[in-house]
């Protein structure tokens, strides 16, 4: 899932990176081929393949980097198979790729999102909506194409995430993974676990089950 960044990463140099480090890189280069394949080559950089520990967030857009792709590997999860890996972050540059591909797709859609969006938020919580909207309406339109890789990445994502948080998950976190249980008609979590956000989990998925196919319909 895309996010902005506010604040500087701190990027591990190549010569610092161990062995296994290493080969995660050269795992997610071979899914960015094999993404820019899928999409025809659009004209987009290499994205940054960074190791920092210190940050949570994983893979977003940096608007202060030329709107280049960043792809923090330090929370990846743990797999056996070099093929898990590579599959793992095939779906994700599929993900990431898409929003240059599908939605925002340029600047003045999303300006136009986020001013539909701030008749309801404010402007600190506008970028958010925009881009759990676009996260939502991309995945839908991934999974119809690869149901299979992008149910399986969900759900090694959400295996990882309860893992570190110690079965603790945040409430936005919960929200999110029940929507794309809503979405794509697949099971994520166990029973009861997300039970918490039902209501407005159902709320949302209403919104973008009537709008994303019709990009006319989004700022609606």
């Amino acid at each position: 899932m895309a996010r902005a960044r506010r604040n500087k990463i701190r990027s591990v140099p190549i010569k610092d990176l161990n062995i296994k480090e290493q080969n995660v890189i050269e795992f997610a280069k071979t899914a960015w081929s094999k993404t820019q394949k899928e999409f025809f080559f659009p004209p987009l950089d290499v994205p940054n393949f960074i190791f920092d520990y210190s940050n949570l967030e994983g893979f977003y857009i940096d608007p202060h980097d030329k709107w280049k792709i960043t792809m923090n590997l330090a929370n990846t999860p743990i797999f056996i198979e070099d093929q898990d890996y590579i599959n793992y972050f095939y779906a994700i540059s599929l993900h990431e790729v898409s929003h240059y591909q599908i939605i925002p797709y340029d600047g003045l859609i999303n300006a136009n999102l986020l001013k539909a969006a701030m008749i309801y938020v404010n402007e600190n919580f506008a970028p958010i909506v925009v881009n759990i909207f676009a996260d939502f309406v991309i995945d839908v339109k991934l999974h119809k194409k690869n149901p299979d890789l992008i149910s399986w990445e969900l759900i090694k994502t959400y295996a990882h995430l309860l893992n570190k948080s110690k079965n603790i998950l945040s409430e936005f976190s919960k929200f999110l993974f029940r929507c794309y249980e809503k979405l794509l008609d697949i099971k994520i979590a166990e029973d009861d676990l997300l039970s918490s956000v039902e209501s407005v989990a159902n709320k949302v998925v209403t919104v973008v089950k009537k709008n994303f196919e019709d990009e006319t319909l989004w700022e609606d």
